[in-house]
């Protein structure tokens, strides 16, 4: 049982195992297919809706995925995009080069998304990056990447960012557990989900993070759903 009162410094088997690209697949499968169940897809959709609400439909706008693992949000903001006519140009990074082409390969030519495997602060883009979203990835970082990542997304973003992620709180923590009895998921996807969740910021946290990275607290938005976290920021 951890404490929650302060940070797991605990690695993700994930972040550290060297998988067979088969067993890999069936994970980021799993880890797609568990996240999209928890409304995760939703939550950036709905932030991007109110982004674009005012966003000229003639003008292709840029939209970058910092940890895109499977590529399943980008593919679902793609499907979104074409339904509403909406002109999206989607890039995907991730820094492992055998997930990216696992999410290469699960991505149809007509999604029409381009990945990346880079480090996303050795990420040099060929055009402005107008949006930077990033789903479930920032409580793999210590708190001093986590203000980096903060900032550089204020730089690089020119209409806005979003982060979703988890909270660190007893109860995602023992949920997660029990899918561990009534689903078929990888293990490895359950094991992770708890470090994940003991390696999260509450809301007290993000705010020292966003307070240390110099944005003005004001301008960003920070909304609870379902124990996770959704940051946003529109310029």
């Amino acid at each position: 049982m951890p404490d929650f009162s302060r940070r797991s410094r605990e690695t993700e088997w994930l972040d550290e195992a060297e998988l067979h690209a088969d067993e890999l697949a069936d994970v980021l499968r799993d880890l797609a297919r568990f996240n999209g169940a928890m409304f995760g897809r939703r939550t950036v959709l709905n932030w991007l809706r109110r982004a674009l609400r005012d966003a000229p439909q003639s003008e292709p706008l840029t939209l970058l995925d910092v940890g895109c693992g499977y590529g399943d949000l980008l593919r679902a903001i793609s499907h979104w995009a074409r339904q509403h006519d909406l002109p999206l140009h989607l890039v995907g990074v991730d820094l492992s080069k055998e997930t990216v082409r696992i999410a290469q390969s699960a991505t149809n030519a007509r999604d029409g998304i381009e990945y990346h495997a880079v480090d996303i602060f050795d990420f040099q883009p060929d055009r402005p990056i107008d949006f930077v979203i990033s789903s479930l990835l920032a409580h793999h970082f210590g708190d001093a990447l986590i203000v980096a990542f903060l900032r550089w997304m204020e730089m690089t973003a020119r209409k806005g960012w979003f982060i979703y992620d988890l909270q660190r709180h007893p109860v995602p923590y023992h949920f997660i557990g029990l899918m561990r009895l009534v689903t078929q998921l990888h293990p490895m996807v359950i094991h992770d989900g708890r470090i994940s969740v003991s390696r999260s910021l509450t809301r007290a946290e993000w705010e020292d993070r966003i307070a240390d990275a110099g944005i003005p607290r004001h301008k960003v938005t920070l909304r609870w759903f379902l124990y996770r976290f959704a940051i946003g920021r529109l310029q």
